[in-house]
């Protein structure tokens, strides 16, 4: 079963936040446009993977996309899979055309449009993941349970170059059409339950409690200020009015759209790009609410997790959770503004 679904990573909602919040002749947007083209380009990636996992038993498996552990430092997973025999961690490539692997240098190369760039190796990647991963589990006294590796690639299309000296790569480096191959071999090695249901499914909660996403601060990245941030509730249906409440609705001046929940997108964008927790004058000065009475309704309404009392309560958004995330459809159809 899916313990923890694939989601689009945080990141690439802070980019999208940036986008609808930025000036349009600002001269970052091209960076946090292209960076943006990259977090998309993860996920699909990884949902390549999803689909050929989604063929498993769902009685036999567990199943994480993204997990994110704190060793002695953060370390993310991008797929766990674990069964009563193994467990599989998998670190997922979407690259085109060609890498190439050299061996005496570990380093590796992405060639493409006859332009070649250096990346991270995953099949090292891989291998600190897995370091990482054992010291938290012998924390948690979860150990006994073999740990295997991989590098996925997801596209069957990139090809995948080495010398003839170094072809014990393609014992760590497999395509994501291979997965399912791959794991009927690691059952036929790991014939005996090393755990059992009981203890697999301790640690599965184990996991989830422990993982946890946090959200960079992006506007440090991109060595933007608060100022460079466009404030105001924007409108979800044609993204340039700014909508104004009254009549128990937020309304657009320019495509005159009404929604009592249009404001959740901007609730999320301050989370997303200013910070972890909002008060209720924080909440009304960002979306231009000038009665305290109606932002304190407006913010009590999303039944946020809080702490405080009266005027010092503040507010956080729930563990690793949005208020309107994208759903799958509306990934796919996400283009990148133009400028």
């Amino acid at each position: 079963m899916i313990a923890l679904e694939l989601q689009l990573h945080i990141q690439a909602y802070q980019c999208m936040a940036i986008l609808r919040r930025l000036s349009k002749n600002h001269p970052i947007r091209p960076t946090v446009e292209r960076d943006l083209r990259s977090w998309l380009k993860e996920y699909y990636g990884e949902k390549e993977c999803s689909y050929y996992l989604s063929l498993l038993p769902e009685d036999q498996y567990y199943i994480f996309h993204g997990l994110r552990l704190i060793d002695k430092k953060p370390f993310q997973i991008d797929l766990v899979v674990l069964s009563m025999r193994f467990q599989l961690m998998s670190e997922v490539k979407n690259l085109s055309k060609k890498l190439i692997f050299h061996k005496d240098s570990n380093h590796v190369t992405k060639e493409f449009n006859y332009e070649e760039e250096g990346i991270s190796n995953p099949i090292l990647q891989v291998k600190r993941q897995k370091i990482q991963f054992v010291n938290w589990l012998r924390k948690m006294q979860m150990l006994g349970l073999p740990i295997e590796r991989l590098a996925v690639i997801s596209k069957s299309t990139t090809k995948v170059e080495t010398t003839s000296d170094n072809l014990q790569i393609f014992n760590d480096l497999i395509y994501a059409e291979s997965l399912l191959d791959k794991i009927e071999e690691l059952e036929c090695k790991h014939t005996k339950p090393a755990f059992s249901k009981r203890k697999l499914a301790q640690l599965v909660d184990l996991l989830l409690v422990h993982h946890h996403i946090p959200i960079p601060d992006i506007l440090q990245t991109y060595k933007l200020s608060k100022n460079d941030i466009i404030t105001g509730v924007i409108c979800p249906k044609c993204q340039t009015g700014t909508m104004a409440f009254y009549s128990v609705k937020w309304h657009c001046p320019i495509c005159e759209y009404s929604s009592k929940t249009a404001f959740f997108q901007s609730v999320d964008d301050y989370f997303l790009l200013l910070g972890p927790t909002i008060t209720r004058k924080q909440f009304a000065e960002f979306l231009h609410i000038d009665s305290t009475s109606i932002a304190g309704h407006q913010l009590r309404s999303l039944n946020l997790p809080s702490a405080g009392s009266k005027r010092g309560t503040i507010y956080t958004l729930p563990k690793n959770q949005l208020l309107c995330p994208l759903n799958e459809k509306e990934i796919n159809a996400y283009t990148i503004p133009t400028r």
